[in-house]
């Protein structure tokens, strides 16, 4: 059992340090610098305000922290699809792989179904808020006045990119031989 349990962690390990061969898509590219510009724009604007308001403080922007705010939201909830769809969420597999094939192969669709199960609630509890912040017409308590229904929507886009991801891994791991 320690043995195979140290073989285990090997190649859990030897998995993650790999470098991944297969080329990225456009669309995978497109992901990763839509998440990363967002990421970047919050940084910039942080770092904008935290230089004017120390130097020059009447040329600060009240509402930059709301903005910074939306902004790692969106990177965040745009990155499930990316985080999902690269295997790099987090999962307790480390035990799973002692295990005889067929058993580890049952415990695998049975987690990519619960994703996926996970990435539909999602949806629709993210778009029954964004419905509902959108028909009641919220907007933040800042000057900015910003619509919340768009803060909101980060949620269910965030979760259809998760959940096409773990479509197409349950697709996989149905086709995967035995």
């Amino acid at each position: 059992m320690q043995a195979s349990l140290a073989g285990a962690l090997a190649g859990k390990a030897e998995a993650e340090l790999a470098p991944h061969a297969a080329p990225r898509s456009a669309w995978v590219r497109f992901e990763e610098m839509l998440v990363g510009g967002l990421a970047l724009l919050a940084l910039l604007v942080c770092s904008y305000n935290v230089f004017v308001r120390y130097f020059v403080p009447h040329y600060a922007v009240e509402a930059a922290e709301e903005v910074q705010v939306y902004l790692v939201i969106w990177a965040v909830f745009l990155a499930l699809g990316l985080v999902t769809a690269a295997d790099r969420h987090v999962r307790a597999d480390l035990f799973v792989a002692v295990f005889a094939p067929g058993f580890r192969r049952a415990v695998n669709i049975f987690g990519e179904l619960l994703g996926l199960a996970f990435a539909l609630l999602l949806l629709g509890t993210g778009v029954a808020i964004t419905w509902q912040t959108w028909s009641y017409g919220d907007v933040s308590t800042s000057s900015l006045r910003f619509p919340l229904w768009i803060y909101g929507a980060a949620l269910p886009v965030g979760a259809l990119l998760m959940a096409v991801a773990y479509l197409v891994r349950c697709i996989r791991a149905f086709r995967a031989k035995r």
